[in-house]
């Protein structure tokens, strides 16, 4: 039977709670040890890492789309309510996996392999280390890759707050990662590789087992139903070209700068990618409570819903993405001297770039794509925004050989992420029959507004009143930042009935935290007069 609106609308917000508490340890964490590790590792070894990880990462276009694939059918199923199916499903995408996961170790002991040895621009007296990164970033890899179908099961169930807390211990786990490269003396780079596989593999076991003892579906077993194989690898087979597309946008520019610019400029985007990541991580941390809802919408039949939820979650996205990028972007020098004892050319540039061309995704971005996989009909849609993505690469390419600053990469990024969003929103007008209008309205228009409202004042202040770096104009101009964003998404992202079930939410809130807080005082009372 179908769920009520606001039991789903309670489900996302203590699920989004749980998984911002999740991002706000990892966020901490990430900040420091990334700045730790690039003093240790050095820009050089910093940057072997990061191209070295990225000839891996290359095969996860696979991965992904097997994963897409298993997220779908669970999350379907469970929204159908068919336990057989679930644990069939289950079974079958944990054989699947396991599978990819053999064939990605055989391409990557090749193709891979050629690739280090014969194409990287690597130091020739760090090759040996680089070797040895490799291997055990293909453990890596084949472990989350077989993890996949567990966190998935996670996911559909809406058991987000099992995140929040693996993500204390794996942040624990990680400060203790640092001291070990501090003390143990050993090569650094190799010594990270290893401790980084340790890690993934302790995490993989806790999931596996967790996810067996609680959910049926989980013990995996035969599953007699070859039909069921060709569907989920048939789904996922058309998924292969968005996620083959991601890669190439996402690893082929890693690729062109390393044989463009050399290791200095991957250590640049290395560390960008961490800023944005961190920064980004709070908007997926929200769609990730989000998107199962509307996965389970369209499998009860009820797309009007569903149609809400995608609107809402593309502008919320945006939003959220909006109101931590603006005032970080805006103080990106200082905080980038802050945070690292070496900052490498470019990376001030490459934070503002991505940030922009991830800003530009959201209006377009995963609840659009979420919509479309409930469908199940994905292959043009695949074919058409896969090939506009990957259009990119080539256009990348063709500006740095005239010449170009590493830089005109992302320019390229963000003019292909405008196009293929809007492509990729067409088809979801043809296939569900979202409104073209809504969107405009809804989206476009109330960001539109919010953006002239939020940006002149802080913009003002940092070009006219604030042209140096210091610690005042940092907390001006993010109290600012913030005050303008919040008020302006108030006044123009938020609808009516959405700002009341806001103040309502507040209102229980501070309700609860006052009834709690009254209630320690009068047990603290109790005490004092026994």
């Amino acid at each position: 039977m179908p769920q009520s609106g606001a039991t789903d609308n309670r489900r996302v917000a203590r699920n989004t709670v749980f998984l911002y508490i999740r991002m706000i340890v990892i966020l901490l964490v990430t900040l420091y040890t990334s700045r730790v590790i690039l003093d240790i590792l050095g820009v050089e070894d910093y940057g072997i890492y990061n191209i070295v990880g990225g000839v891996i990462t290359m095969f996860a276009f696979l991965n992904n789309s097997m994963a897409s694939s298993t997220q779908r059918y669970l999350t379907y199923e469970l929204g159908r309510g068919d336990p057989v199916r679930i644990r069939k499903v289950f079974s079958a995408a944990m054989h699947i996996h396991i599978a990819i996961g053999v064939l990605v170790i055989v391409l990557a002991e090749t193709v891979g392999l050629w690739l280090l040895n014969e194409k990287l621009v690597i130091d020739p007296d760090r090759m040996n280390a680089a070797r040895w990164v490799y291997q055990f970033s293909v453990l890596t890899f084949f472990v989350n890759m077989i993890q996949v179908p567990f966190n998935a099961a996670i996911v559909a169930h809406e058991k987000m707050d099992i995140f929040a807390y693996v993500s204390v211990a794996e942040a624990v786990a990680k400060l203790l990662l640092v001291y070990l490269l501090y003390i143990l003396p050993y090569d650094k780079l190799i010594l990270y590789g290893v401790l980084m596989f340790a890690l993934q593999l302790g995490i993989r076991t806790f999931y596996q087992v967790w996810c067996r003892r609680n959910y049926r579906e989980c013990r995996s077993g035969r599953v007699g139903d070859r039909g069921l194989y060709r569907e989920m690898t048939g789904f996922a087979g058309w998924n292969i070209f968005g996620s083959l597309a991601w890669v190439m946008k996402d690893q082929g520019v890693n690729l062109l700068l390393n044989l463009f610019f050399g290791t200095v400029v991957n250590a640049a985007r290395g560390v960008a990618l961490q800023v944005s990541n961190s920064v980004n991580g709070f908007v997926y941390n929200f769609l990730y409570a989000f998107n199962p809802q509307i996965t389970k919408n369209y499998a009860q039949g009820n797309v009007p819903e569903m149609e809400k939820l995608v609107l809402r979650g593309l502008k919320f996205s945006f939003v959220l993405l909006f109101f931590i990028a603006f005032p970080l972007l805006l103080n990106i020098n200082l905080v980038l001297d802050v945070w690292l004892k070496e900052v490498p050319e470019h990376t001030s540039s490459f934070v503002l770039l991505i940030m922009a061309d991830a800003l530009v995704c959201t209006l377009f971005g995963s609840p659009l794509m979420t919509s479309l996989s409930a469908t199940g009909k994905i292959r043009n849609y695949q074919i058409a925004v896969s090939l506009i993505i990957m259009a990119g690469l080539p256009a990348a390419y063709l500006f740095l050989k005239a010449g170009c600053p590493p830089e005109s990469v992302y320019y390229v990024t963000i003019l292909f992420s405008v196009i293929a969003g809007t492509v990729r929103f067409f088809f979801a007008r043809a296939q569900i029959g979202f409104s073209a209008r809504r969107y405009l309205r809804n989206v476009i228009f109330r960001i539109a507004v919010m953006l002239v409202a939020a940006v002149p004042l802080p913009l003002f202040l940092r070009i006219e009143v604030f042209p140096e770096d210091s610690l005042l104009s940092f907390l001006v101009i993010c109290t600012v930042s913030v005050v303008c964003t919040a008020l302006a998404a108030w006044a123009a992202v938020l609808d009516r009935a959405e700002r009341t079930a806001t103040k309502k939410m507040l209102k229980d809130w501070l309700r609860k935290a006052f009834r709690r807080g009254v209630k320690r005082e009068n047990t603290a009372g109790h005490g004092q007069n026994m």
